[in-house]
């Protein structure tokens, strides 16, 4: 009988695999993963985030200089990438304490 995995061990290479340079059918193969069963929670998990329904998982952070100190970076593991002015820093936290 097939071993059955939840939601977090598929999300969990759902990230891994956006955060890849493989295809999925590649990266099914190199993690010895049913294409099929990949296919079928990535279709969810997109439905998921279509509808508002994905939980958000919070990260631990670490604040620190940087060489190019006037600008604040934040990258998911999602792939999407924003940079801020650093002056921007008291509106991103205000819009962050007002988030769901």
């Amino acid at each position: 009988m097939a071993q059955r995995h939840g939601v977090e061990f598929w999300r969990g290479h759902i990230v891994a695999w956006r955060q890849s340079d493989l295809t999925q059918a590649a990266y099914c193969a190199h993690h010895d993963l049913s294409t099929k069963s990949f296919y079928r929670w990535h279709r969810q998990e997109k439905a998921a985030i279509a509808a508002g329904q994905a939980t958000l998982t919070l990260v631990p952070v670490s604040v620190g200089a940087t060489a190019s100190g006037n600008v604040i970076r934040l990258h998911s593991p999602g792939g999407w990438r924003i940079e801020l002015p650093a002056g921007e820093a008291p509106w991103l936290a205000d819009l962050l304490r007002h988030l769901p």
